[in-house]
């Protein structure tokens, strides 16, 4: 009787870790599409889509919703926002990738080439009621050469 307690004891404590295991797996990742309209992951909020097509669209509240300065640019100084120059929408051919990724919260988007020449990141966390934008780099292998080997 007692044999019997014990392995239904280990059996339930090993199916909890199976549960717990496959309840945290990560699968906050999702990619969005050349027309940034269809989510393949739930996990990024529609809050964050929303506020993302207008901060593409109106360079206003693209620049109200920017944590100016932002750090920084490759020659080390940073980006100010009398100096930004607008992001517009992603577009392409399809030799890019684009990424979102959810880190509790942080919204992290990659843009990157198919041959790894090429790497922009912006991260985005949540402010009052929207987002704010509060890290921009571009990494292009054409440029400081020795910094893109170490930035990869």
């Amino acid at each position: 009787m007692k044999k019997h307690r014990i392995y239904t004891s280990i059996l339930a404590t090993l199916a909890l870790l199976v549960l717990v295991g496959t309840a945290c797996k990560d699968k906050q990742s999702a990619h969005i599409g050349h027309t940034h309209s269809q989510v393949v992951s739930q996990e990024i909020p529609q809050e964050f889509l929303k506020f993302y097509m207008r901060f593409l669209s109106d360079t206003i509240y693209q620049k109200d919703h920017i944590l100016f300065p932002l750090k920084q640019k490759i020659d080390g100084t940073k980006w100010t926002k009398e100096g930004w120059t607008c992001h517009k929408p992603y577009n392409d051919d399809g030799s890019f990738q684009q990424q979102f990724t959810n880190m509790n919260g942080l919204i992290l988007e990659t843009i990157s080439d198919d041959k790894g020449m090429y790497k922009m990141e912006r991260r985005y966390m949540p402010s009052d009621d929207s987002y704010k934008m509060i890290y921009f780099t571009v990494m292009n292998a054409f440029e400081n050469s020795d910094d893109w080997s170490k930035g990869n």
